[in-house]
């Protein structure tokens, strides 16, 4: 469902007067309410003039326009009413151009060995080292061991909530706390806690944090839910490995970045604010009609407090002193770059909210009539938006929304956005945050790639009555999430809610729990009562589709659910009786096949993402296959799903390898043998690629087999090797350089509508993005079982001769 966005009343009277900048930062004339900015100095003094006006009784709508750049906040920009007065608007000339930013741009100093250095300027206090910084504009954390996925723990220590024994191997023996701080990231059930490292002993192979691991109730206790749960260790000097990985030198007050092939060293920039944007506080004047159009938010920094934080749900923690003790009694909420209280009618259109180190929205209490539409949220640390408050205020010493029901938040809306890889330094954060609310409107958006839960709704652990009612969860596309933590879902309910709805979202891709507890397609969790599920889609949900908690009354009807085994049921009942639920109309839907492509460049040159069904890739550019197995943390093609994760989370049907240059019959058929292995049942595809245009033919008449060379002896070794391994596995090929020797042969007898077989590459060894990725892409799909596809090509009509001849060649090459 899509709903018209109706702008705040005040900025009608422009319609008119959009396309009238002011080259100053003062006003053109009186009647003039448009003003342009391009730093953070024109912007202080732009807001002053307004602040002036409005003390003048001059309350007018303006509209403040963003030159392109970027303005760095040295801190927050606090909004209140007495500065909006009838309207306020904050607009970027050009979509995306003009960045709000808390960070601060490092010089690069020098190169000293396998880094770049960047000196800190002694004008920026920092108390503690940074957990975040951006590297060419993109969220990173301090370098992390190890690289892709997680130890385990051995065995808790007696306390259950010092330290732990770890395995033998998983700690380098040169890393040492004392002379190098690093962190402990511990993931629980459904949170994560991130801890200075006390100690670690390595003949005993004992770690230590400063404070206790995990929040004070006893079931965040380490090995509650699992004896052996998941970690990594980040910031320590060993574990920078990585092309753009950093340390921070705390005593030199130095960021290290190690180097790669680049010649000019990464742009640095070291996050410095927390919040972008605040209102003026819970005691001022609610604000009213501000709008946000075109800007682009980034450059906080990731709230560190010096004994770390014991995380909860959706970012709630507790913050630890320098000793590891509490320093609150409650359990706050991360932080939030914009953070907005007692505010109506406040728009947020076709922004970009990336490179934040906490959460990037929050809409909280008190806000109506708010709406989000048309912006991006991607590399966030904590939650995408966060909608309303939790329980902690109070109003005549009761919980405000029992004192004070009037002030829940209502009819906001989050529309048409995409939020992308949210929780990246807090693994326990969602995408969308929203408590308490009335006709709360999450539609059409597309969530993705995030470590916990898409959508969570609702915030009362029982079906207690709140004014929690009539929200509806509808259209929204949900992917991926629920990767690194267990007991949450693509959508995740609490509480009593009379009158909501969750519809059409198309929810897939919900992997097997890490952790003790399920992932589910949706978790309908304690109290959840209310609800009307329907018209929903569920594909590759790793458990059931739906699950309830000691849930209340509910309908699930017309949903359609595609189940992992013939065992697994589409609802499942814990602590909830079934006649709670009133299932009617749902129907299974029949598996959808999976494939998944492993290989470089000349893997892309097939273009997996035309292929038929479910596919997923990691095309690491110029890489052979044992350097992928080795070092699979950063594939060159940025929408790569890591191997070690996706061939662990998924069963695939079809696993196509891609052998290149570089290593001998012995190292691929290990490489391959190991994937083959995470992959039982996938039937495997030896994609062949090819080689350069030049040494096509003398590569293929070469009898070598015991080093990679694009020929029949060595594909044939490696075939033969590889079925001897598993003599119960179908073993296919793509058939590639039988496909260009073929077309070869026929140019020099000119049998093909081509002068070179150079006419079907790009350069050296790619090919060209019509008839060359037309020929391998339909290899592919005939190796994998798929039928010819035209689709995504123009050949047919550019050239007619040469697209018979091709489907010729596909047709023949291979055949038995």
């Amino acid at each position: 469902m899509t709903t018209r966005i109706q702008r705040p009343a005040s900025f009608v009277m422009f319609a008119t007067l959009l396309c009238l900048i002011v080259p100053a930062t003062s006003f053109a004339a009186e009647q003039d309410r448009h003003v342009q900015v391009g730093t953070a100095g024109e912007l202080d003094v732009a807001l002053k003039q307004i602040q002036h006006r409005r003390e003048s009784g001059d309350s007018a709508a303006v509209v403040i326009r963003f030159r392109p750049g970027t303005i760095r906040l040295r801190s927050p920009l606090v909004i209140n009413q007495s500065m909006v007065g009838e309207g306020l608007m904050f607009e970027a000339i050009e979509q995306s151009k003009t960045s709000f930013s808390g960070a601060v741009q490092l010089t690069p100093h020098r190169k000293e060995g396998r880094y770049w250095v960047y000196q800190v300027p002694e004008t920026e206090t920092l108390n503690q080292s940074p957990t975040v910084l951006l590297v060419n504009q993109k969220l990173r954390r301090s370098a992390r061991h190890p690289n892709v996925g997680y130890f385990r723990i051995e065995a808790a220590h007696k306390d259950r909530r010092s330290g732990f024994r770890f395995r033998a191997g998983d700690i380098p023996t040169d890393v040492n706390p004392q002379d190098d701080p690093c962190q402990l990231v511990f993931l629980h059930d459904w949170s994560s806690s991130r801890l200075p490292v006390r100690e670690i002993d390595h003949d005993n192979r004992q770690l230590r944090t400063v404070g206790p691991i995990g929040c004070s109730a006893s079931h965040y206790a380490i090995d509650h839910f699992e004896k052996q749960p998941r970690y990594y260790l980040e910031g320590h000097r060993a574990f920078a490995d990585l092309a753009g990985e950093w340390i921070y030198d705390a005593e030199r007050r130095q960021v290290l970045v190690v180097a790669g092939s680049e010649k000019e060293a990464p742009s640095i920039e070291l996050p410095i604010l927390e919040q972008l944007i605040t209102t003026a506080g819970p005691n001022a004047s609610p604000i009213e009609n501000v709008v946000f159009r075109g800007v682009r938010f980034t450059g906080t920094s990731f709230p560190k407090t010096p004994g770390g934080l014991a995380g909860a749900q959706a970012t709630m923690h507790e913050p630890r002193d320098g000793n590891g003790d509490r320093l609150t009694k409650n359990r706050p909420m991360l932080s939030a770059a914009i953070h907005l209280e007692q505010a109506n009618q406040i728009h947020f259109e076709h922004c970009t909210f990336a490179g934040l180190g906490n959460t990037a929205l929050w809409i909280g209490g008190r806000c109506n009539d708010c709406v989000v539409s048309d912006c991006q949220f991607q590399d966030i640390g904590g939650n995408g938006i966060n909608l309303g408050e939790n329980n902690d205020r109070r109003v005549d010493e009761d919980t405000w929304y029992r004192a004070a029901p009037q002030q829940v938040p209502t009819n906001n809306r989050i529309e048409n956005c995409k939020i992308r890889h949210c929780g990246q330094v807090l693994s326990g954060s969602v995408a969308i945050w929203a408590a308490l609310n009335r006709r709360l409107q999450i539609a059409d958006n597309e969530i993705s790639d995030c470590p916990y839960t898409g959508i969570s709704l609702g915030w009362i652990w029982n079906p207690t009555p709140s004014p929690a009612k009539e929200n509806v969860i509808s259209g929204n596309r949900i992917s991926r999430v629920m990767q690194v933590l267990s007991d949450g879902g693509g959508i995740y309910t609490l509480g009593n809610q009379p009158g909501s709805v969750l519809r059409n979202n198309v929810i897939t891709n919900v992997p097997l729990n890490a952790g003790r507890a399920e992932s589910n397609g949706m978790f309908l969790d304690e109290g959840t009562s209310g609800f009307e599920i329907t018209g929903n889609t569920f594909r590759r949900i790793a458990k059931s589709p739906l699950r309830f908690h000691r849930a209340g009354q509910n309908s699930a009807h017309h949903n359609y659910w595609e189940l992992e085994t013939d065992r697994t049921p589409p609802v499942r009942y814990n602590n909830t009786p079934e006649k709670n639920v009133l299932l009617s109309e749902n129907e299974v839907l029949p598996r959808q096949p999976r494939i998944f492509l492993i290989g470089n460049s000349l893997t892309w040159d097939t273009r997996p993402p035309l292929l038929d069904d479910y596919v997923d890739w990691h095309v690491d550019c110029g890489k052979s296959l044992q350097f992928i197995h080795d070092r699979p943390a950063d594939p060159c093609v940025a929408s790569s799903r890591h191997w070690p994760i996706a061939l662990a989370q998924l069963q695939y049907d079809v696993l196509s390898v891609q052998p290149h240059y570089g290593t001998s019959l012995d190292e691929d058929v290990e490489a391959i043998s190991a994937w083959m292995k995470m992959q039982p049942a996938a039937t495997l595809v030896l994609h062949s690629g090819w080689a350069r245009s030049e040494t096509v033919e003398s590569e293929y008449a070469s009898k070598v087999s015991d080093m990679m060379t694009h020929n029949v002896a060595y594909l044939d070794a490696l075939k033969s090797r590889l079925q001897e391994r598993f003599p119960d596995r179908m073993i296919r090929e793509t058939h590639c350089t039988d496909a260009l020797h073929r077309i070869d042969q026929d140019i020099r007898s000119a049998r093909a509508p081509l002068s070179d077989l150079e006419q079907l590459y790009r350069d050296a060894i790619h090919m060209t993005d019509g008839e060359g990725r037309f020929l391998m892409h339909n290899l592919m799909r005939k190796a994998i079982g798929q039928p010819f596809s035209e689709e995504g090509f123009d050949l047919a009509k550019r050239r007619p001769d040469l697209h018979r001849y091709l489907l010729r060649v596909i047709g023949e090459v291979g055949a038995e």
